[in-house]
C-alpha cells in the first residue's frame, strides 16, 4: 500500500521544478468567462484525474454539484503542485472504464471518482487500478478491493451502523426494524443489523412496510415493550406517514433520509423524538470547517448540498493521500463528518448525531 503513496510523492517531488506544474485549479475551469465549446486537448503530463459522469442523463446534476465542491476546496485549501483535469464520462461502466484508463495514458498519478456505484463496482472487478484511486461510492458487491482502490462517499449504510452503535447505549436488547422493498432499505436494513447483533444476546426483526390502515393500527402494540428499539429503513415520506402510529414510549432511529427540510417546521414536527446522524454541514453552522465553506444560499435541497460537501472533502482527502505514505495517517475533521480509515479500502466518515424535538434539530452528544 505503501508503495504506491510512494509513487505519487516521487510525481510530487519532479514536479516542484517542472514547467508543467499547474495552479490548483481544474483545467478547463474559468471563474470569469464561459466554458470552451469544446473539451481541452490534454498533453501528456502528471496530474489528479477528476472523473464524474457529467454526461450521465441520471447522474449530470449530482456529479456537477460534486465538482462544484471539489473546485471550491481547490480554490480555498492550500495549493498542491499538481494540475487537476476532469474527465467527463456517462453512467456506462464501459465507458467510466475507457476513461479510467485515458486518464492513467494521460498520466494521471491519483484519480478522484467514479461517482456511480455501477462506476466503482466496474472499476474494482477489472484489477486494472494501477494508481491511487479514491472512488466516490461503494460497490455493489462484496469483492475484494484492489490494492490502490479506496472508497468514500456519502453511503447511507454507513450510517446505519453508526446508528445502530448509538442505539446499543441505550442498554435496549431486542430492535425492530421496518422496512420497504427498495434496495437502498434493505441495505440499511442489513447494515443496522449486522452492527446490533454483533453484541451478544440482542436480537432483531424485520417488519415489511405496507400502506394500508391495517398496517398502521397494529404498530402501537408491536413497538410497545421496555426492551424495543425500532429502526426505520425508509424515507422521508414513508417515515412521516408512520411515526405517529409508532409506541411514543419506545425510542426511534433512522438515517439522513429524514432530514429533507428545515424551511418547513410542520413536516419536522412529524417526526418529532427521532434520533437521526448527518453531515456538520447540514447540522453545525458554525463548524470551523462550514464556516469556511458556506455561503448565504442556503435553500438548496438537501442532497444537493450532501453532494456539494462531498466534493469539498472529496478534495481534502485527496490533499491529504498526496502528502502522507500511509492511509492510516489520514484523520480530520470534514464538513461530511470526521475522516479516518478502515481496512481495508474505506475512509469512512462519522457524522453528527441529532434529533428532531417541536419539529426543530437539536444536536446530541
Amino acid at each position: 500500500m505503501q508503495r504506491f503513496y510512494f509513487v505519487i510523492l516521487v510525481a510530487i517531488v519532479t514536479l516542484y521544478g517542472s514547467p508543467h506544474a499547474f495552479a490548483t485549479h481544474p483545467e478547463g475551469y474559468f471563474p470569469d468567462t464561459a466554458a470552451p465549446a469544446q473539451a481541452p486537448v490534454y498533453m501528456p503530463v502528471s496530474h489528479i484525474a477528476l472523473l464524474l459522469p457529467l454526461h450521465s442523463p441520471s447522474f449530470g446534476a449530482a456529479a456537477e454539484t460534486v465538482k462544484k465542491g471539489f473546485e471550491a476546496a481547490a480554490k480555498r485549501e492550500a495549493a498542491i503542485p499538481l494540475t487537476i483535469r476532469i474527465y467527463a464520462t456517462s453512467d456506462d461502466p464501459l465507458d467510466v472504464l475507457i476513461t479510467y484508463h485515458q486518464a492513467l495514458d494521460a498520466g494521471a498519478v491519483l484519480v478522484v471518482g467514479p461517482l456511480t456505484r455501477d462506476g466503482v463496482t466496474a472499476l474494482a472487478s477489472s484489477h486494472v487500478v494501477e494508481v491511487p484511486t479514491l472512488a466516490l461510492n461503494s460497490a455493489d458487491t462484496d469483492i475484494l478491493m484492489p490494492p490502490n482502490l479506496y472508497l468514500f462517499g456519502l453511503q447511507t449504510e454507513s450510517e446505519a451502523a453508526q446508528i445502530a452503535e448509538m442505539a446499543l447505549s441505550t442498554g435496549k436488547r431486542h430492535a425492530i426494524i421496518i422496512k420497504d422493498a427498495g434496495g437502498l432499505s434493505v441495505r440499511l436494513q442489513n447494515a443496522f443489523a449486522d452492527r446490533w447483533l454483533s453484541d451478544y444476546g440482542n436480537t432483531a426483526e424485520a417488519i415489511e412496510y405496507e400502506q394500508n390502515q391495517a398496517f398502521f393500527s397494529q404498530l402501537r402494540r408491536h413497538t410497545a415493550g421496555e426492551e424495543n428499539l425500532v429502526f426505520l429503513a425508509l424515507d422521508a415520506d414513508k417515515v412521516r406517514r408512520i411515526r405517529a402510529y409508532l409506541n411514543p414510549a419506545t425510542p426511534v432511529y433512522a438515517t439522513s433520509r429524514i432530514f429533507v427540510t428545515n424551511q418547513d417546521p410542520l413536516f419536522n414536527h412529524d417526526l418529532n423524538g427521532i434520533q437521526f446522524m448527518d453531515m456538520p454541514w447540514l447540522l453545525q453552522p458554525d463548524h470551523p470547517a462550514v464556516m469556511a465553506y458556506r455561503g448565504p444560499d442556503k435553500t438548496q435541497k438537501k442532497d444537493t448540498e450532501r453532494l456539494y460537501a462531498l466534493g469539498i472533502d472529496a478534495f481534502r482527502l485527496m490533499s491529504y493521500m498526496l502528502q502522507v505514505r500511509s492511509p492510516y495517517e489520514i484523520a480530520f475533521d470534514g464538513v461530511t463528518g470526521q475522516i479516518h480509515f478502515v481496512a481495508p479500502a474505506h475512509f469512512v466518515r462519522v457524522p453528527v448525531a441529532a434529533r428532531i424535538d417541536n419539529g426543530k434539530v437539536r444536536l446530541l452528544k
